[in-house]
């Protein structure tokens, strides 16, 4: 029954679709707990909901291009199933350096959001380091938890069919 749920299914199966519905949890989580150290934190309520919405809409989108980059110069839609260093690591630069052209754009330039005085910022780069932990962090860890995801059910697929 589960088996050819799945078969039939196959968006269950697209890496595209959990990468946004995950991406979108943790970045919502990440944008409304880092708010702490953006002038926003005094804004009315519905102020503060849209930009987190915004933003977390943003980095989903930053983090599906950054994942169809980095499928297209491999070549392969699901290149995160076989997880090498060069790719996980690529796939992390490639969001790390539209996160500092953004940043800079949106904070320098647009003035579309400020830090406040309490963000540390990354010398050199002058880009708050809240954010470029979040690139560190959340999009690796969803590739990762949707690489596990699909391959486990792979494996159930296998062991179904098998039985």
């Amino acid at each position: 029954m589960l088996t050819k749920y799945l078969k039939k299914h196959r968006f269950s199966q697209a890496p595209e679709l959990s990468i946004f519905f995950l991406s979108f949890f943790l970045n919502f989580f990440w944008e409304v707990v880092q708010t702490y150290f953006y002038t926003m934190r005094d804004s009315p309520f519905s102020a503060m909901l849209y930009g987190w919405i915004h933003c977390t809409l943003g980095d989903v989108v930053i983090t599906l291009g950054s994942f169809w980059f980095i499928g297209v110069m491999r070549s392969k839609r699901r290149w995160f199933l076989d997880l090498g260093r060069v790719n996980f690591i690529g796939f992390i630069m490639v969001g790390i350096l539209y996160l500092v052209f953004s940043e800079t754009l949106n904070v320098s330039i647009w003035k579309s959001w400020s830090y406040n005085k309490l963000m540390p910022i990354i010398p050199y780069i002058k880009v708050g380091l809240t954010p470029f932990l979040q690139w560190i962090i959340v999009p690796p860890a969803v590739i990762l938890l949707v690489r596990h995801h699909l391959l486990l059910n792979q494996e159930l697929v296998r062991k179904k069919e098998g039985s």
